[in-house]
């Protein structure tokens, strides 16, 4: 079943894809990835003030990514960097989360650094087993793409994931829970099951339940 589609979108018109994620604890963070200097106090307020892109995906909770690394490739895109930094929370600059970002390019434009290519290959690794190991909140908004300080024609997507929901026990067993029917738990304990997953299909991202 379909539950919504960025049909209005098709990823013919998007230049780039950033896969984002929010984490309260550093040691979530792949080591592999560089650090980017700590958001300042201006540059966050500068960051909150810029225009907003089209939210596409509004957020929905419990969504499951375990191919779309794999299908994103395969509709063209290829991983040219990824970063991550330390950020305040809200409007309390004592309180910090960490966003890490993946970004994809088209494959006809796509130009690495000679640094990030040598880190690739094990940064991919690690952007798979995060899309393996656990549900996520996910959001998405489609943003102006700019080139020489000019908007173009192009698109970017940034799929944001948040509040991650591990797949496993620290001891590597399925974490395992009893469904519910009219508020009590019942039958026998199974493994986590998604509400939705999160797919390329033709030339369109798709949320599908």
């Amino acid at each position: 079943m379909l539950l919504r589609e960025v049909s209005m979108v098709p990823l013919r018109d998007v230049r780039m894809v950033a896969i984002q994620f929010s984490f309260s604890n550093r040691e979530v963070v792949p080591a592999v990835i560089r650090q980017r200097n700590r958001e300042t106090p201006f540059e966050n307020v500068a960051r909150h003030l810029r225009t907003a892109g089209e939210r596409v995906i509004e957020p929905t909770e419990n969504v499951y990514l375990k191919e779309f690394l794999t299908e994103l490739e395969a509709a063209g895109f290829e991983l040219v960097d990824a970063f991550y930094q330390c950020r305040p929370k809200g409007e309390n600059l004592d309180r910090t989360y960490y966003m890490a970002r993946f970004l994809f390019a088209r494959r006809e434009l796509a130009v690495p650094s000679a640094e990030f290519a040598l880190v690739r290959d094990s940064i991919r690794t690690e952007l798979q087993e995060m899309l393996h190991t656990a549900f996520w909140r996910v959001r998405a908004f489609l943003n102006p793409f700019y080139q020489n300080g000019k908007e173009v024609a192009e698109r970017s997507l940034s799929i944001n994931l948040e509040y991650r929901v591990p797949l496993f026990l620290p001891d590597g067993q399925l974490k395992t829970a009893r469904r519910k029917e009219n508020g009590k738990k019942v039958g026998d304990p199974q493994p986590l099951r998604p509400d939705f997953r999160l797919a390329v299909v033709g030339d369109t991202v798709q949320l599908l339940s």
